[in-house]
C-alpha cells in the first residue's frame, strides 16, 4: 500500500488538452442558451381551442361575471386585479378539451339565459340581476350542462385567481416567512370566546 501519491498518475492520457475544454465549454454555453429559450422565453398566448370563438364581446362578458363574482367594495374586486385573464390561462392550460369547449360554449350562452329569464342580455343587466342570474345558473333545471359547466368553472377559479393574486396575497392576507411561536400556556380566557 502506497501512502504517497504517484507522482506518474497525471499522464497526457488523463489530462484534458486544450481542444476538449473549448469543445466542452462550448457546448455547456451553447446549452445554457436553448436552456434559456425554451424555459424563460415563452410567452403565455393564451391559445383557445380551435372549436371557440373568443373576441372582445367575450372578454367583456367573462370580465362582467367575475366582476358579479367579487365585486369592487372597499377592496378591489375581481375585475381590478384582472382574474378574467387568470381565468382564461387556467381553463387553457389546466381543463382538458371537453372542459374547455363546455367553458367558451357556456360563456357564449349566458347571454341567450338571461335574455330568455331576465329579458335583456347580461353585459346590460344591473348587479343585482347578474347575481341573480349567476345563482339561476346553478339552481334553473332547465339550465344547459355547459352553462353550468361554465359557472362552476368560472367560479372555482375566479375565487383562486382572486385568493392568489399579489393585491390579496401581500395586502389582505400576509404571509408570514415564520410563523409566530408556539405558547402552550396561553390563557384561554384571552381568545374572548366562553369556555
Amino acid at each position: 500500500m502506497k501512502t504517497r501519491e504517484d507522482p506518474n498518475i497525471w499522464t497526457a492520457s488523463r489530462l484534458m488538452d486544450r481542444r476538449q475544454a473549448i469543445k466542452r465549454a462550448a457546448l455547456l454555453s451553447g446549452g445554457m442558451v436553448l436552456l434559456n429559450h425554451s424555459l424563460f422565453g415563452q410567452d403565455s398566448s393564451l391559445s383557445i381551442p380551435t372549436s371557440a370563438t373568443f373576441g372582445p364581446k367575450q372578454e367583456r362578458l367573462l370580465q362582467m361575471v367575475v366582476d358579479t363574482l367579487i365585486p369592487t367594495t372597499d377592496t378591489p374586486g375581481a375585475k381590478e386585479l384582472k382574474v378574467d385573464q387568470f381565468v382564461l390561462l387556467m381553463v387553457n392550460d389546466c381543463h382538458s378539451e371537453k372542459d374547455q369547449t363546455s367553458f367558451y360554449s357556456g360563456l357564449h350562452n349566458l347571454d341567450a339565459f338571461t335574455e330568455k329569464h331576465f329579458g335583456q342580455s347580461f353585459t346590460l343587466c344591473d348587479a343585482d340581476t347578474r347575481v341573480e342570474a349567476l345563482n339561476s345558473l346553478s339552481k334553473s333545471p332547465d339550465t344547459a350542462p355547459k352553462l353550468q359547466a361554465f359557472f362552476k368553472i368560472a367560479k372555482s377559479r375566479t375565487i383562486q385567481g382572486y385568493l392568489e393574486s399579489k393585491y390579496v396575497m401581500t395586502e389582505v392576507l400576509p404571509h408570514k416567512m415564520i410563523p409566530d411561536p408556539y405558547d402552550g400556556y396561553y390563557p384561554a380566557s384571552k381568545l374572548g370566546g366562553k369556555i
